[in-house]
């Protein structure tokens, strides 16, 4: 038997800034983590989030008002919105990343241009409430570096050399001096970390380097930090959660149990229940998340938050099964925006915008489950193309993998992956036209300020439109899938877990994907995934930390 003030359950960024937060109070913090690293969902996201009226927007300029985004916020969810939980959000945000940057090792930058997903709502913006993490080096972590968990190389971190946002603008401008001296400088410092036998680049980016800082955090407050440890249920006396058991081992929690453990993508049984086409849904989210959290405290008393809007963020997937069993997942967050990118269904046919953030709505609407991704050579070349880097890196693997197809006519890449030849090669015909005059007439794409932003700025006349034309062609297999789960435990401002009576299950705190979406399953922008992981997880440890000062 062991006692802590704080047990956390989970180490991504809900409860990694919870811990944190907790043990700078002077809490005896434990975390615990289910996988044989930790970061969570976390370590292999973007990492941005989003903040209005944040620190860095302030100090950049940016005029904002969190009474504004308030407004913006409740008119996208409509009536479901809970206006509290949204303020809490809204006044802990700026106030968190401020503590963290007093009291922590992470650092926040504000992001290039990111329109909200809404712009047709007033109050909606294109620059200032996306903060994305400050890169961290690796080697801080010492020891600990090999127990963070790696971010995705088929994203962002190629053989273990991991590309930032900020490093987007000169790939773009490739191959012109100023980029081949950018990536070289980072070349030579991957290829000196090789030699000193770093399993990886210790460069990290995006969410990679915000669990690394989190993660540091943790171990310079003191925080405990376990790994290979499940928890299987929750110790409860009373009706009060008193702590967890792992294994046959017994913990205490003098003040109370956070429940951050990363949703439900990987079990099988609740995607079944709660995701559209099942069957074919690919998460990018880790193995290990099984709905742990939510499972445990409903076992212990608590409630689930009702129907949500939607039950997960949805994201374009692809994958592919490499030799040792290991499934590859890739993102479709950039090249679907790109000039010479079209997405079909089995009929050949175009059915939404492969621009827009909402793309994977257009497949559930018309059942477009899977749909393929169609590009040229000059496209695949430019921009890549799904795990095909810009340039046309790994192409030939990729190819002899069955990840990528391959043809010499449109026609005959129809016959290869199962759609009408007709229907494609009209529909080819119908984007090289929209091309030249710079207007999708069918679907928008690139009409916008959030579509152009992921476009090519240099292309001409519209940066998401572009002619598919030169052989041989290119396709890739594509599935609804999702980068977060939105079903949880109802929570009230505080994170305390709400039983069926509107009262607190004593004891018990939930934060992240565990904690039912404060966005009702309709996020507003980019950032709406780890903005709300670490939010919820500072208010809970602020909260179990005025505990401990009162007990």
């Amino acid at each position: 038997m062991s006692e802590f003030d704080v047990v956390v359950v989970g180490s991504g960024a809900a409860g990694m800034t919870a811990a944190v937060r907790a043990a700078a109070s002077g809490a005896k913090v434990l975390v615990l983590e289910k996988g044989s690293h930790f970061g969570g969902t976390t370590s292999v996201s973007g990492g941005g989030i989003w903040v209005p009226d944040s620190p860095q927007a302030r100090a950049a300029g940016v005029k904002d008002s969190r009474a504004v985004a308030r407004q913006y916020v409740l008119d996208v969810i409509g009536p479901s919105a809970d206006p509290a939980l949204i303020d809490a959000y809204l006044e802990n945000g700026p106030e968190m990343v401020e503590w963290l940057e007093k009291h922590s090792s992470v650092r926040f930058l504000l992001s290039p241009p990111s329109s909200d997903w809404y712009p047709d709502v007033p109050g909606s913006v294109d620059h200032g409430r996306l903060l994305s993490p400050a890169e961290f080096d690796g080697k801080k972590l010492g020891p600990h570096f090999s127990e963070l968990r790696p971010a995705r190389e088929e994203f962002n971190a190629p053989a273990g050399f991991m590309i930032d946002l900020f490093d987007l603008p000169y790939l773009t401008e490739m191959p012109s001096a100023k980029s081949i001296f950018h990536f070289g400088k980072l070349a030579v410092r991957f290829g000196a970390d090789k030699l000193r036998r770093y399993p990886r680049g210790t460069r990290l980016t995006m969410g990679n380097a915000l669990a690394a800082r989190l993660m540091s955090s943790a171990l310079a407050a003191g925080v405990t930090l376990r790994k290979d440890a499940a928890v299987d249920g929750l110790l409860t006396r009373d009706g009060a959660v008193t702590g967890v058991r792992v294994g046959g081992e017994e913990i205490f929690a003098r003040i109370g149990v956070l429940l951050a453990s990363g949703g439900f993508s990987a079990s099988e049984q609740l995607r079944k229940a709660y995701m559209p086409f099942a069957e074919q849904h690919v998460s990018i989210l880790p193995y290990e998340n099984t709905g742990d959290g939510m499972n445990m405290g409903l076992e212990a008393g608590a409630v689930l938050d009702g129907e949500n809007i939607s039950n997960a963020v949805w994201a374009v997937v692809s994958k592919m099964t490499r030799p040792d069993g290991y499934v590859a997942r890739y993102a479709h967050l950039i090249d679907m925006s790109k000039p010479g990118c079209i997405a079909v269904n089995d009929r050949g046919e175009r059915f939404g915008n492969e621009a827009s953030v909402h793309f994977v709505e257009a497949m559930h609407g018309a059942g477009a489950v899977p749909a393929h991704i169609i590009g040229d050579a000059d496209f695949v070349k430019k921009y890549g193309m799904g795990m095909v880097y810009p340039g046309g890196g790994g192409l030939k693997k990729l190819i002899a993998a069955g990840y990528v197809i391959e043809a010499p006519t449109i026609g005959e890449l129809a016959e290869k992956i199962g759609v009408d030849a007709q229907g494609l090669e009209t529909t080819v015909a119908k984007m090289n036209r929209y091309a030249e005059v710079g207007k999708d007439a069918e679907f928008g794409k690139g009409d916008t300020q959030i579509d152009i932003e992921i476009g090519d700025p240099k292309h001409k006349p519209n940066p998401c439109l572009g002619r598919v034309e030169k052989a041989p062609f290119y396709a890739i297999k594509i599935y609804p899938g999702d980068g977060s789960t939105t079903v949880g435990l109802k929570i009230d401002p505080e994170c305390r877990v709400m039983g069926p009576d509107d009262r607190p299950v004593l004891g018990l705190y939930a934060a992240g994907l565990d904690a039912n979406s404060i966005w009702r399953g309709k996020s507003p922008a980019h950032g709406c995934n780890v903005g709300p992981a670490m939010v919820t997880g500072y208010i809970a440890g602020k909260a179990m930390a005025g505990a401990l000062v009162l007990a």
